[in-house]
């Protein structure tokens, strides 16, 4: 229970805040020379190798900042439709020669105060409306038949509505850009569960060699206790004047032989020991990357017989790239009706509505404003059209033409993840029935090898012979743990094609 806590709460790191690159460990050479000669050893499962697989792999790392760009994109064509603010303050003050007397004084002096108000808002339709508040005020030595009320306040109200009728009209063409990026954020997601199930399923293969070189070197060693024990046989069987010469010559080279095959397993061994610290980044820590790897999942086998029909729809459920390729043609759908949109001419609706106010104080000139005395109004249409048109016509057959690709690629991914899915089913069945065939030979062999040694002890076998038998139950033993490390496999590319590995792993992206 503890370890499957730790597990847990490792993964749950892995999906923290991305990495700062002040957080990125630098190779440490020292480090790793230090601990190069330090006998190690790591005791670990298979669920650890994932564990350590999730915090460190780079692709996947590089997969979980996708998302958050994704995210970015989003909230910055969400921002569009955010209502804008405006405030404008200005303060002015303007002497000039005053050429008639009529006019003013000399020089003239006037001091002007703005502030405006204003805001904006784009709705998911294409309306745009707009709402201005301008305030004025103004004070001179004028004369006070040029400038009647003075100071004078002169504030104005209106409110502006703009509608598109037919080019820039509809709730999906104006949030295209939004809606695609919601969708490419669903993506990315797609895009990393497709990458964890590609790491995790590469991570158990990992594991599984491991296991079979292990297996293989254990085989190894007993063939040869077995040739060594022929040998004794037959220095005994010749002191007694039973055996020849000859039959203690081919002992020692068989003795000699099997001791090369050991350390030719021995080194497969270890090279995929390296691969499973390169696969689950154990390579990445000083401290471990030079360890000997104990493997505490022993290797065994559970038979299923999965069904093809529910295969196929999990994976049609489950499968990251075929969520992901849905995505895509959503994404093509908006695209095309946006640029269909585009080819229309435009034709604007505008109206507004103004209230308009003047006095010698600000309160007699927002009491103009608030009683609609003083109004004005404005309704117009705009129109725009291009002679030719090309540029948008292109955009739009090229959408089209876009589209039917990635409808054709849709349909070839279907076919294909059937047929995956079909092999993978298929696989397991042959695998097991390899398997099981595989138990029968070796159980014959090793029956047989004890029977004829007992024959050879009583000097009715020749010591050729029991090379052969030694060879044949052998190669029964290494094609016994071969068919159980496929069996495994093939129930892992049955996950891998069905997209459920990590609901098995019990592993979620939030």
């Amino acid at each position: 229970m503890k370890r499957l806590l730790a597990i847990l709460s490792l993964i749950a790191f892995i999906w923290g805040p991305a990495l700062r690159a002040e957080e990125i460990r630098s190779f440490d050479k020292e480090a790793y020379l230090k601990t190069a000669a330090v006998p190690i050893e790591l005791r670990i499962n298979m669920v650890d190798c994932i564990a350590m697989a999730l915090k460190n792999n780079s692709e996947i790392l590089i997969k979980r900042i996708s998302p958050l760009i994704a995210d970015a994109n989003v909230r910055t064509e969400k921002g569009k439709f955010e209502p804008k603010f405006s405030f404008d303050f200005q303060n002015e003050f303007d002497v000039d020669n005053s050429d008639s007397p009529l006019f003013g004084p000399d020089p003239t002096k006037t001091r002007t105060g703005i502030f405006n108000f204003g805001y904006d808002e784009k709705f998911v339709t294409g309306t745009r409306l707009s709402v201005d508040f301008n305030n004025t005020r103004t004070s001179s030595n004028l004369n006070p038949l040029i400038q009647s009320v003075n100071p004078m306040y002169d504030s104005k109200a209106t409110v502006t509505v703009v509608q598109p009728l037919l080019k820039g009209f509809g709730i999906i063409v104006n949030k295209a850009d939004f809606l695609i990026a919601r969708n490419n954020k669903k993506k990315s997601v797609q895009d990393l569960a497709k990458e964890l199930i590609s790491v995790l399923t590469e991570v158990k293969k990992g594991y599984y060699d491991f296991q079979y070189s292990q297996e293989l070197y254990k085989v190894a060693l007993a063939s040869l206790k077995r040739a060594q024990d022929l040998y004794d046989i037959n220095k005994e069987r010749y002191g007694k004047g039973l055996a020849s010469n000859v039959d203690i010559l081919q002992s020692e080279a068989e003795v000699a032989r099997l001791e090369q095959l050991l350390l030719a397993a021995e080194n497969m061994m270890k090279l995929s020991e390296d691969n499973l610290k390169f696969i689950t980044n154990l390579v990445d820590d000083p401290g471990l990357w030079n360890a000997s790897i104990v493997l505490l999942d022993v290797l065994k086998y559970e038979k299923k017989e999965p069904d093809l029909i529910q295969a196929i729809m999990k994976a049609f459920v489950h499968r990251p790239d075929y969520e992901a390729a849905k995505l895509d043609l959503k994404n093509r759908d908006i695209t095309v009706i946006y640029n269909r949109n585009g080819m229309l001419p435009t034709l604007d609706l505008t109206g507004s509505l103004g209230f308009n106010g003047l006095g010698n104080t600000y309160e007699k000139d927002l009491g103009h404003v608030g009683g609609g005395k003083y109004r004005d109004w404005m309704v117009g249409v705009s129109v725009k059209m291009p002679l030719f048109n090309d540029e948008e016509k292109g955009k739009y057959e090229k959408a089209k033409f876009e589209k039917q690709q990635a409808l054709i690629a849709f349909k070839r991914l279907e076919q294909k993840m059937i047929l995956e899915v079909r092999d993978a089913v298929r696989n397991i069945d042959i695998k097991y029935r390899m398997l099981e065939a595989s138990q029968k030979s070796r159980k014959a062999e090793a029956e047989n090898y004890d029977a004829q040694e007992t024959r050879f002890r009583a000097g009715l076998v020749s010591t050729l012979d029991m090379r052969d038998y030694q060879e044949r139950l052998a190669r029964a033993e290494a094609n016994l743990v071969k068919s159980e490390i496929d069996y495994n496999v093939a129930l892992l590319e049955l996950s891998k094609v069905q997209g459920t590995t990590l609901i098995e792993d019990n592993i979620k992206i939030e």
